[in-house]
């Protein structure tokens, strides 16, 4: 009984691609080293993330979207100091953006919003997860 219950398990986890999503803002989410889980963007909905800063560096933000789908949404992504001053203001070029930015030691705000309507033939094209890395 139990293998029959953990086999059912598996194959649903299989295909319910969508819990892993990010529904809604991402509110107070810290941007680390790495890639952040697959989240879905909607107009009118913009993600804030957080950068925090222990010394200056040079930060790489990239986007991309869910593996194995093809998508032109538009996004866009602005980078905010502490005082509220915008750093970097960027739009997606083929559904991508990319922020390569010295920054000085200090907190920051990602600001990431998109064009896209709810539903539509997948929610697989309004994903989309950032790269980070500092140097």
């Amino acid at each position: 009984m139990f293998k029959k219950i953990a086999l059912a398990a598996a194959i649903v986890s299989m295909f319910s691609v969508p819990a892993f999503a990010n529904f809604g803002a991402a509110n107070g989410n810290v941007l680390q080293e790495g890639s952040t889980a697959s989240t879905i963007i909607n107009a009118g909905q913009p993600h804030d993330y957080q950068i925090n800063l222990d010394q200056p560096a040079t930060v790489r933000i990239a986007s991309s979207h869910f593996p194995g789908t093809h998508s032109i949404l538009p996004m866009k992504a602005k980078l905010v100091d502490g005082q509220g001053n915008t750093v970097k203001e960027v739009r997606s070029s083929g559904s991508e953006f990319e922020i390569k930015e010295a920054l000085s030691a200090g907190q920051y705000r990602l600001i990431v919003s998109g064009s896209s309507a709810p539903g539509g033939d997948s929610w697989d094209v309004h994903r989309y997860s950032l790269h980070v890395a500092f140097q």
